[in-house]
């Protein structure tokens, strides 16, 4: 299966640029998640760190079970932020969804993907990553194990000094209670 390479009309940051800012983005700590979250049957407290260039938003949630305690917010490049979800009040069940994601790589381009996650009443803590702008996608992607995604397609542009790059999107899902984590990397590639 041959990738697709999309050309981009900004200008990329340059690998060296871009992997030390990545180190920076991934070490950045996320808080852990508050006493009052903790107090509920089921809950996860997830960190989200944006170790791209690109400015992100929030596409769509679903929810099998359960509801954010605190909702997933869009952000700028090399960022980090966390969100929380909970059982329902007063609900004998846990919590289980999928967040859709957008990500403008220019004022043309851009990449959609959802992560999932679960903590059920019954079962095991799961999350996962898919290629989607359906964030039931995302949620029925989550396994024990988590997993990670590479963009279908490559991405090319001129950094600077006008040298050209060539790049693909990474996203990787680990379950976990606080955190689970989810990082998106922008990955240099050679031809």
């Amino acid at each position: 299966m041959s990738n697709t390479i999309v050309q981009l009309s900004n200008t990329i940051v340059a690998p060296l640029t871009v992997s030390e800012k990545t180190t920076n983005t991934i070490q950045e700590s996320v808080p852990e998640a508050n006493n009052d979250l903790k107090e509920k049957s089921r809950w996860i407290n997830c960190s989200f760190k944006n170790a791209t260039q690109f400015n992100y938003t929030v596409v769509n949630s679903y929810f099998s079970s359960g509801r954010y305690w605190k909702a997933p917010e869009g952000n700028g490049p090399f960022s980090s932020m966390s969100f929380s979800c909970c059982n329902g009040d007063n609900a004998m069940t846990g919590v289980s969804g999928g967040t859709a994601f957008n990500m403008w790589l220019d004022s043309k381009q851009s990449f959609d993907f959802a992560v999932g996650w679960t903590n059920p009443l019954v079962g095991t803590i799961k999350a996962g990553v898919v290629e989607s702008a359906n964030p039931e996608a995302g949620y029925e992607a989550a396994t024990s194990e988590g997993g990670h995604i590479r963009s279908k397609n490559f991405y090319l542009g001129k950094d600077e000094k006008g040298n050209t790059t060539k790049f693909y999107i990474q996203v990787s899902a680990s379950p976990g209670n606080d955190p689970m984590s989810f990082v998106v990397q922008q990955v240099a590639t050679e031809d």
